[in-house]
């Protein structure tokens, strides 16, 4: 209980399992998310963000959205990291690091490529 009280960690962060895993995936989505605010300034005013829609207009957003995929990444991560906490299951709460890991890489992989096939470096 000690140790608790001197750091001043949640108790539920040390019931996190593979928190290195958590925490990269994590950190990776922060950075992307800061990264492509600065990216901002070197977009165009609108960027082909949703790729699913029929090649018009509608594929096209803001470039302050540049972020939106991280962002959505870190929601999922969060959620797993809560849903992991709570699981019994080592393998269920393995394939939730694991999925948020990939997800976080693929987000910043669709931003990295948005911003360096869109961006005038």
């Amino acid at each position: 209980m000690a140790i608790y009280q001197k750091m001043k960690i949640d108790p539920n962060f040390q019931k996190l399992p593979f928190k290195n895993l958590f925490t990269f995936s994590f950190v990776l989505n922060i950075a992307v998310i800061a990264l492509g605010f600065l990216a901002k300034f070197i977009l165009p005013p609108e960027i082909p963000l949703f790729y699913g829609l029929p090649q018009t207009e509608s594929q096209l957003a803001p470039a302050i959205l540049i972020g939106l995929p991280a962002f959505v990444a870190l929601i999922l991560t969060a959620l797993n990291a809560l849903i992991s906490i709570n699981l019994e299951s080592v393998y269920l709460k393995r394939t939730l690091a694991f999925t948020s890991i990939s997800v976080s890489i693929l987000a910043f992989i669709a931003t990295y490529k948005i911003v360096f096939l869109v961006g005038s470096l």
